[in-house]
């Protein structure tokens, strides 16, 4: 399939009011309905519409239920998913996420962690917005039977979290028996049944199903990601115009209230562009760190 890359004014807008994405149509790489939840900030805020491919094999790249390994890092999953869309749309603006569960780098707490791709073809930039949250959402249980799970599923968020069931150790030959996407007591309960058969130690494990279109949380956290990256896009570069104009890093060295030596507290976001490399510090409001952070003080 092919399409233009030209992006046009749609019927009624205002030309004046317009971004550079107004009219554009933005493929999402995904086969889990991800589109649904960046595509009203994306038309709201650009004007332009997110669609997502018919049946989008993004499983290739890897799956949280382990049947096929995930050896990408999330930048390099996203990143295929969306040179996967573009190819089999001919669109060259293109989405993709990926979402990591465990425990954080630099917190050393569990929690979730999730990453928003643009890719602009037409302009050769890519943008990458993330997320980080604690907590994942549901519980991991191993059970023998549908009768020991009482209300423990219920208070993780089933059946809108829905889960996974799978055999704790699958039996030598035997199928994995893995049944996803659960939400339903009787499929529940047959799922379990037949974990607990396959399984060599008579147990199953239920966890939660993270793919998005199973899990409220996730999709509240690609809604908040659709608007900051819509958000972003809508702002163009001060010395180039390039769309991507945002928030990319920090700079430290507040200076002391007592001493007035730089401390490692952060005196600027530094925002830069995509396109040209052109930065800029924006000063935070606060003007010095309170002595008990500035390692001449406090050592």
């Amino acid at each position: 399939m092919t399409s233009t890359a030209q992006c046009v004014a749609l019927p009624g807008e205002d030309s004046t009011q317009t971004t550079k994405y107004q009219g554009c149509t933005v493929v999402f790489g995904t086969h889990h309905g991800k589109e649904g939840q960046v595509a009203k900030p994306f038309l709201d805020i650009l004007g332009a519409h997110v669609i997502a491919p018919p049946s989008l094999d993004t499983d290739q790249f890897g799956t949280f239920s382990g049947e096929i390994r995930r050896l990408l890092s999330p930048l390099e999953a996203s990143r295929a998913k969306t040179r996967l869309a573009i190819a089999e749309t001919g669109h060259p603006w293109a989405l993709a996420s990926e979402g990591s569960y465990g425990v954080l780098p630099g917190i050393g707490w569990p929690g979730h962690e999730e990453i928003l791709l643009f890719v602009d073809d037409t302009r050769g930039i890519e943008i990458v917005e993330g997320h980080r949250s604690l907590g994942i959402p549901g519980t991991v249980m191993h059970v023998t039977s549908h009768s020991e799970i009482g209300d423990d599923l219920a208070r993780a968020g089933w059946p809108a979290q829905a889960v996974i069931v799978r055999p704790a150790i699958p039996s030598d030959g035997e199928e994995t028996g893995i049944t996803k996407g659960i939400s339903e007591a009787a499929a529940l309960a047959s799922a379990i049944a037949r974990a607990v058969h396959i399984s060599s130690n008579g147990r199953a494990v239920i966890e939660p199903d993270l793919r998005a279109h199973h899990s409220p949380s996730r999709r509240a956290i690609l809604c908040q990601l659709g608007v900051t990256m819509a958000i972003r896009l809508a702002r163009a570069c001060p010395a180039g115009e390039s769309p991507g104009w945002g928030k990319t890093g920090i700079s430290a060295g507040l200076p002391c209230s007592a001493c007035d030596l730089p401390t490692d507290q952060t005196r600027a976001d530094i925002w830069s562009c995509v396109a040209c490399l052109h930065e800029e510090p924006l000063l935070r409001q606060e003007e010095t760190a309170e002595p008990r952070s500035c390692a001449h003080c406090n050592p």
